[in-house]
């Protein structure tokens, strides 16, 4: 019976002896009487929950035509672009959530004698994966811009015509006065309403061809497919000729990234961003017009105060003693959606998140705990 007794109490002891002696959270302060922990350990922190999200929007340039008051006099246009704008539209809201490390809660484990001995930082280590994917902890804009169509940036017309003038000059021939004509050619700068004429007649001229082609009225037998190729080269012809009146409208797309972080004083409601489609997107509040103001909303769909009643009502008994062990925290869901001017306009689901949840101490001396799996180690 002794004997049993002496290597349960062995046992007992070894144990105690490779597991971590204690664990103190930062900072700690000095105080008389009470040592602070040794170095021999390593620092952990608890894991927190940001989100990111990504914002596409959508910018509608129009840019009026050369000839665009010639339109409807010309060609019988009324639907035309009147003046250069550009405005903007939310296309896309998408989010996504990782961790990073919550400094505001860190962590010493003093090691035993035996876990320096026997390299545990080495083995601990070793279980941390190395990152492989990259992480955007800043905001991030990218801009994919349409170009602006060769032929209407580079349009040119010859600006002036040659005009003939015919004028009388009087010579002297055989002793009379004989009035002889003079033809000169002069040039002259064109008019903008000549230009449009001469770009009107081309866009006319090109659908006769067209109708011409169709029709079969050249009485070539042309295959298929140059058929097609000259019909599509003339639309594109005409396509070209006609944004000289009607204007061309231009679509690109801005994309943003946001980073939030919530924090630990749970539903939460955070500004992200301002979309208006005279000025598009932006990082402030829109103080002038509520409408255009965009919210994360976060509602943890647990509660924690009857547990945290428990546990201080628990605390104030004569013989509790605190554990002193490893500190973690587990993540709570949380319904994320996205609200404009307070009115949801989407919800994306429930995400786990860490900082939602209690910091519960373990007991000391666990020495099989795998702490890794709970904590950002460093």
């Amino acid at each position: 019976m002794k004997r049993v007794l002496f290597f349960t109490l062995v046992l007992i002891v070894s144990a105690q002896a490779f597991a971590q002696k204690k664990v103190t959270e930062l900072p700690a302060k000095h105080e008389e009487g009470v040592l602070l922990p040794e170095t021999n350990g390593f620092y952990y922190t608890l894991p927190k929950t940001s989100f990111k999200i990504d914002v596409t929007v959508t910018r509608t340039t129009e840019i009026k035509g050369y000839y665009a008051e010639y339109a409807e006099k010309l060609l019988g246009l009324n639907n035309i672009i009147t003046a250069n704008k550009t405005h903007y539209k939310l296309h896309d809201v998408k989010i996504s959530s990782f961790e990073t490390p919550d400094t505001s809660r860190l962590f010493l484990v003093e090691l035993s004698k035996n876990q320096v001995k026997e390299s545990y930082l080495t083995k601990l280590y070793s279980k941390i994966p190395l990152q492989e994917e990259e992480i955007v902890f800043t905001e991030e804009y990218k801009n994919m811009t349409t170009k602006l169509p060769d032929f209407f940036k580079n349009y040119s017309e010859l600006t002036y015509i040659e005009e003939e003038d015919t004028y009388m000059v009087k010579q002297l021939v055989d002793s009379i006065v004989t009035e002889i004509p003079v033809n000169t050619t002069k040039k002259v700068t064109k008019t903008v309403a000549q230009k449009a004429q001469e770009a009107a007649d081309f866009i006319i001229q090109i659908r006769k061809d067209r109708y011409n082609l169709t029709s079969g009225v050249q009485e070539v037998a042309y295959s298929k497919e140059a058929l097609n190729l000259m019909i599509d080269e003339l639309n594109s012809w005409e396509k070209n000729y006609l944004d000289l009146f009607t204007g061309i409208t231009l679509e690109d797309e801005e994309h943003y990234t946001i980073i939030v972080t919530p924090n630990e004083s749970g539903a939460q409601t955070i500004h992200i961003f301002s979309m208006s489609a005279d000025g598009g997107f932006s990082l402030k509040t829109d103080a002038k017009n509520a409408s255009n103001n965009y919210q994360l909303v976060i509602e943890p769909q647990v509660t924690h105060e009857k547990r945290v009643k428990f546990l201080s009502e628990k605390s104030q008994e004569e013989k509790y003693v605190p554990n002193s062990g490893y500190r973690i925290r587990k993540a709570v869901p949380a319904k994320v959606a996205l609200q404009q001017n307070k009115q949801t306009v989407h919800t994306w689901g429930l995400f786990p998140v860490f900082q939602f949840g209690v910091v519960e101490t373990l007991p000391a001396n666990q020495d099989n705990f795998e702490i890794e799996k709970f904590a950002v180690i460093y």
